[in-house]
């Protein structure tokens, strides 16, 4: 977890957190049977390794520590609020903490969100597809270790990186290095299978379009081409990047970062 960065661009400054949630980077990975891993399950399922859970998480930091960092005189009436920013399958997590909680935020900017293309929901003819499917996944969550250890070496990891990275040279040693490294700790590989495993849980089209959904900024950006979000405010195509722009043209992502939270000052 990085916590209480200041991000200073063009004379303005925000403060800046990065959270590595259960099971996530260099978090704790507990066994999904562990009592402590089901004591904070915010789903009540199989496992605590779901959005309910990361959602929870993210709103318990925002109160335990961002609020604890911004106590009285300084903001007599209320903390201010915080401005959410997700990528991939953090979208999921970041819009859920908002259904919860909606009064902690005033805007999600979403990178490249993941649809979720094996949720029950969205698998075809998924009364017939998804027992082969959860069969597919018991295997690799069961038996699958082996075959993760060969996979888990820089060399593999930078040839997986190459299918949803769109500039190849945005793959350097430092991002296999931050992306491997959290893999080789004990209970990576069971949080990893376990994820894959996850086919229930919200979608992100669902959680932007339901009635319990706060009336906020929501802006999307994608690389390539992404399916239709028209219920947020804004959409952003950008071209010539993957599923990672941040890491691909930090420069484009980082000023539309910047233009959001200036639309939330105005």
């Amino acid at each position: 977890m990085l916590t209480g960065l200041n991000h200073t661009q063009n004379g303005k400054t925000c403060r800046v957190y990065a959270l590595d949630l259960l099971g996530s980077g260099w978090s704790d990975k507990p066994n999904r049977n562990d009592p402590t891993a089901q004591s904070v399950d915010g789903e009540n399922v199989r496992s605590p390794y779901n959005f309910y859970t990361w959602a929870e998480q993210i709103t318990d930091f925002v109160h335990d520590v961002i609020h604890a960092e911004c106590p009285p005189p300084s903001f007599p009436s209320s903390p201010p609020p915080v401005t959410l920013v997700a990528n991939s399958i953090g979208t999921m997590s970041a819009l859920q903490s908002v259904l919860d909680e909606p009064n902690l935020f005033n805007g999600v900017f979403i990178i490249n969100p993941n649809f979720r293309e094996l949720h029950m929901a969205e698998v075809p003819l998924s009364a017939l597809t998804m027992p082969l499917v959860r069969q597919i996944q018991s295997v690799l969550r069961n038996n699958g270790h082996g075959l993760f250890k060969t996979l888990a070496t820089p060399e593999t990891v930078t040839q997986i990186l190459k299918e949803p990275y769109a500039v190849i040279d945005a793959i350097d040693e430092e991002l296999v290095s931050v992306l491997l490294d959290p893999l080789l700790t004990p209970g990576a590989d069971e949080v990893v299978f376990d994820t894959l495993s996850y086919s229930a849980g919200p979608l992100p089209e669902q959680q932007l379009s339901s009635s319990q959904f706060p009336n906020l900024p929501v802006w999307v950006i994608y690389g390539r081409p992404g399916e239709d979000v028209s219920t947020v405010e804004r959409v952003v195509g950008l071209d010539g990047v993957g599923h990672c722009p941040h890491d691909e043209r930090p420069d484009v992502v980082n000023g539309l970062v910047w233009e959001f939270l200036e639309r939330l000052a105005s």
